[in-house]
């Protein structure tokens, strides 16, 4: 899969100061960047071929001036509507993603590219969010008495196992379907990281 992420062009911000953004192939080109201060790696490293991650992780670690931030989000391949979705029969991966982690994966392959972890947790956002909905209903959900009216004026199964889930996802954090990481560069990368990969998958 080619992600397309940065062109060399130049963006004013509203402090009028000049930002360039940079467009590649984040599986085959180098980002072109030294210094960085940030790097916002966000619902990424599930549409990238595994045998890549590690290698892409260390592109933006070389990106980052040192104690620079990664602050990755991704899906929890562990979360209880992906496992009550593979208890239904149902292909627990979204369509478009090439492979889900764990919580415990993602700080793995993040450490094995040369970060120091800062936080990392599990966010509820995705759990109440990501429902079938009419686009007028989406800024009323606010808490789970919106789940439960969505579920009943639309009972797709989505929606039932969102609505099922809901008060587990509450108490169980690592039940949760949304992983946020954030993490500072501590060093160069190790160029031997896809031992780490291969671990992984096998």
């Amino acid at each position: 899969m080619r992600i397309a992420l940065i062109r060399r062009v130049s963006i004013t911000g509203f402090d009028g100061v000049n930002r360039f953004v940079v467009k590649c192939d984040l599986e085959r080109d180098e980002l072109k960047v030294a210094n960085a201060d940030c790097a916002i790696f966000t619902e990424v490293l599930e549409h990238l071929h595994y045998y890549y991650v590690p290698s892409v992780l260390e592109k933006i670690n070389r990106a980052l001036k040192t104690r620079g931030h990664l602050i990755p989000t991704t899906p929890n391949i562990a979360s209880l509507f992906r496992r009550l979705k593979l208890l239904l029969g149902k292909q627990p991966i979204y369509r478009r993603h090439v492979r889900e982690y764990t919580m415990e994966e993602d700080l793995e392959l993040i450490k094995g590219a040369g970060f120091n972890m800062v936080e990392s947790y599990y966010s509820l956002i995705s759990d109440s969010t990501y429902i079938n909905a009419n686009q007028e209903d989406y800024p009323g959900i606010r808490d789970y008495k919106d789940l439960i009216r969505i579920t009943f004026k639309r009972p797709t199964t989505t929606n039932i196992l969102r609505t099922l889930a809901y008060p587990l996802v509450k108490l169980k954090l690592s039940l949760r379907q949304s992983i946020i990481i954030m993490a500072t560069k501590l060093k160069e990368p190790n160029t031997a990281s896809t031992k780490i990969i291969e671990k992984i998958v096998l």
